[in-house]
């Protein structure tokens, strides 16, 4: 006999050896079957697909938190346009001149009730020597508080004679919804920062010049 038949036959012998050592150990389960390893491939790409899947609601978490974003960042651009217009419209209202016994206020003129209820709300500052005149068409007892306001005021109450009441000092815009009122009937009211009044000597008893 030849020595390559010899090895063919070895070789042969050896295959048969290990396909029925390799059937043994299945049917042991040692070893797992093509089609369990098929099988097993499958479920790993599952759950593999399970678990891109459950990203999805940590994604759609991260676009409502943009949107969120977007939504405040929209409210504070809203915010700061509401300021400017209402800074423009008190801007385009007429002015004069108030003169007291230390010097003299730019003052926006408020006599309508539209402007008297909007009066300084809603702005971010008001310029020093700056204020507002609330003119009313009688003398009475008017009622102002500070909703929407952002700066702390003076309010001087001043009647029909120029004299000025009496003064409400640093009103606060955390005092709404409180209502401030005079301790007579006033005909005038003028709003200035806080502390301009004393500055300007704006007391009890003392007089106002302007015109309308």
């Amino acid at each position: 006999m030849s020595k390559g038949l010899i090895n063919i036959i070895i070789f042969i012998a050896a295959c048969v050896a290990l396909f029925y050592i390799s059937q043994n150990l299945i049917n042991e389960k040692k070893v797992p079957s093509f089609g369990n390893i098929l099988a097993s491939s499958t479920s790993e790409f599952a759950s593999s697909t399970e678990a891109t899947s459950s990203l999805i609601p940590e994604l759609a978490s991260t676009t409502v938190d943009q949107n969120n974003l977007v939504t405040s960042s929209t409210t504070e651009v809203s915010t700061s346009t509401s300021a400017s217009v209402a800074l423009s419209n008190i801007l385009s209202l007429k002015s004069t001149t108030l003169y007291t016994t230390k010097g003299s206020l730019k003052v926006f003129i408020a006599d309508t009730d539209a402007v008297r209820e909007q009066g300084l709300s809603d702005i971010t500052s008001l310029p020093k020597g700056e204020g507002m005149l609330f003119t009313f068409d009688t003398s009475g007892q008017y009622g102002f508080w500070m909703k929407n306001m952002n700066f702390p005021l003076d309010l001087v109450w001043i009647d029909s004679n120029y004299v000025v009441a009496n003064v409400t000092k640093d009103a606060t815009p955390d005092s709404y919804p409180s209502v401030f009122m005079p301790v007579r009937s006033i005909q005038y009211v003028v709003e200035v920062n806080a502390g301009t009044a004393d500055k300007f000597g704006l007391i009890k008893g003392s007089s106002v010049k302007f015109s309308i």
